[in-house]
């Protein structure tokens, strides 16, 4: 049986290509960074430890070797990846010499037509630092691949799944050749003994040639989702874009983003002849893609839209390996949704001094926190189910918190005198119309608030930042909101109690701690011992 070394085999295209690999009779030897984790999920596969920059591992790992696939990529592994690649590419190409390797598959990216983004220059270095070498090197040049697991159909994928409305940059014009993974891996399996006098590449062009908008389109038409509407603008260069793009894509933002900035022109192949080559018929693409799902790739789990606990995976369905809840949920209870909350709200607090400060924000919650749990009852039911013990825990923080603010008044105001002003400002706002009413009226005004805060905008923010950065910036967030409101004191003590009510949140995975502690020391600060009082 003949061997060859599989690099990048834990990847998207390593996994898909291995089984096929077998099926060809070649006993594949795969090589990882951490082969005791690899082993684990595959314990039956011959797993090697090393990196492609160290010659001695790569040579241990290339001994009786006939061929070997170089399917690594340091895209957004520091800021030198570059110069690192190129320079990793030629040592295992002289290490494979050395050990009497044949041949070297190489897939890399489509050339653009000019310099391209620093990832793409990239790509193309690489493949000719390969083909350089001693080694017969065949490079296969592939734009997006389609299927699971695939970086730039994720991206894809969640942008048609997840925004029904999006601003439209003028590089979405630019188009490309998307190929299927099934595609791909029958090209590299018959790369390895295609007759080769020489190094060489060849593109792999999928059938159509679409552009960025058609893809999103396209995407969402097979999906089964309504077409997201486009507003063309003739700004939002590639890189701002892959701002907003890390809040609406599950990958990885700095590999993401040097993606998006290489969108900025065509990617199109320059023939389709390897497809003749190989004896392969047209290849399929978006419309007609492959069935591969890679054995280490489980579908993610879907989440409710207030990010309950995740599910298990859904079963596969077709190649795109989505289901309904994974597309439509986020769609209606994630970022849009965040976003459509955050503008009401600034909409209302630009009406204060109309109606008064807790009077737009006691509407502005009730309306916005009736809206959320109509859209879904389910998910904010169960975020809703008391227990004695969430119960205690909101009763203990609030006190804290209320103690604490108690003690901090004095000391604070003592230090910035506008304080005490503000502060009766604020009492004086909340006692105007009646005392009965103010009380009345505030436990569905905490329960809109928190259902619309620590539910939909600190859920979509932990989402895409983690639970770190989705609690602190949706404090932030939550207090810049009340910039409007004309009050510094507002705006301060916002941004603490959201630190401390979101945290809340994400410690109990409930919203009934942070309702709780949010009504306790609403009740003590502004009803029971008010700081105006002193």
């Amino acid at each position: 049986m003949r061997t060859l070394l599989l690099t990048g085999a834990t990847g998207f295209v390593g996994q898909a290509l291995r089984p096929a690999l077998e099926s060809a009779g070649w006993h594949v030897r795969c090589l990882t960074r951490d082969a005791a984790q690899a082993r684990q999920r595959e314990p039956g596969l011959e797993w090697i430890q090393g990196n492609v920059q160290d010659s001695e591992t790569c040579a241990a790992a290339l001994r009786g070797c006939q061929a070997a696939f170089y399917l690594v990529h340091g895209i957004g592994e520091g800021g030198d990846y570059h110069r690192q690649e190129v320079r990793a590419a030629s040592t295992f190409s002289r290490a494979a010499a050395d050990e009497g390797v044949e041949r070297i598959v190489y897939l890399g990216g489509v050339a653009p037509k000019s310099a391209g983004s620093e990832h793409l220059r990239s790509r193309i270095n690489v493949g000719e630092a390969l083909r350089s070498g001693p080694v017969k090197t065949l490079e296969l040049r592939a734009s997006m691949i389609v299927g699971y697991g695939s970086l730039s159909w994720i991206i894809v994928r969640d942008l048609a799944a997840r925004l029904p409305v999006m601003v439209l940059p003028r590089w979405l014009k630019s188009r490309t050749q998307p190929v299927a993974i099934d595609d791909v891996v029958v090209a590299l399996v018959r790369s390895l003994d295609l007759p080769l006098q020489e190094s060489a590449w060849f593109d792999l062009p999928g059938p159509d040639t679409l552009s960025g908008k058609e893809i999103l389109e396209e995407t969402a038409r097979v999906m089964g989702l309504t077409q997201p509407r486009m507003l063309a603008v003739p700004f939002l260069s590639p890189r701002v874009s892959s701002l907003w793009i890390r809040f609406v894509t599950r990958a990885k933002w700095s590999v993401a983003r040097e993606v998006v900035v290489g969108l900025t022109e065509d990617l199109l192949a320059r023939d389709g002849r390897f497809w003749e080559l190989i004896q392969h018929p047209r290849a399929a693409g978006l419309c007609r893609g492959g069935q591969a799902r890679p054995r280490g790739g489980a579908s993610p789990g879907s989440r409710s839209r207030f990010m309950g606990k995740p599910r298990a995976p859904p079963a596969p369905v077709e190649w795109y390996r989505v289901s309904r809840e994974t597309t439509t949920a986020p769609r209606s209870g994630s970022l849009t949704l965040a976003l459509s909350c955050i503008a009401a709200w600034l909409v209302a607090a630009a009406c204060a001094r109309l109606i008064g400060i807790w009077l737009a924000i006691g509407v502005t919650s009730a309306v916005l926190g009736t809206v959320v749990f109509v859209l879904d009852r389910r998910a904010a039911g169960k975020l809703l189910r008391p227990s004695p013990a969430l119960i205690l825990l909101g009763v203990a923080a609030g006190g804290l918190m209320a103690l604490a603010t108690r003690l901090a008044y004095p000391v604070v105001s003592h230090r910035f005198p506008f304080i005490v002003a503000d502060t009766a400002r604020l009492y004086a706002s909340f006692r105007g119309p009646s005392s009965f009413i103010a009380i009345a009226a505030l436990a569905p005004i905490i329960l809109g608030e928190e259902l619309v805060w620590r539910g939909v905008v600190q859920t979509s923010l932990v989402q895409r930042l983690g639970r770190a950065g989705g609690v602190a910036l949706a404090a932030v967030t939550y207090g810049l909101a009340h910039v409007p409101f004309g009050s510094p004191v507002l705006v301060g003590v916002a941004i603490l109690c959201g630190f401390a009510w979101g945290s809340l949140r994400a410690m109990a995975r409930s919203l009934v701690p942070p309702l709780v502690a949010h009504l306790v020391w609403d009740v003590l600060v502004l009803l029971w011992l008010p700081l105006d009082s002193r």
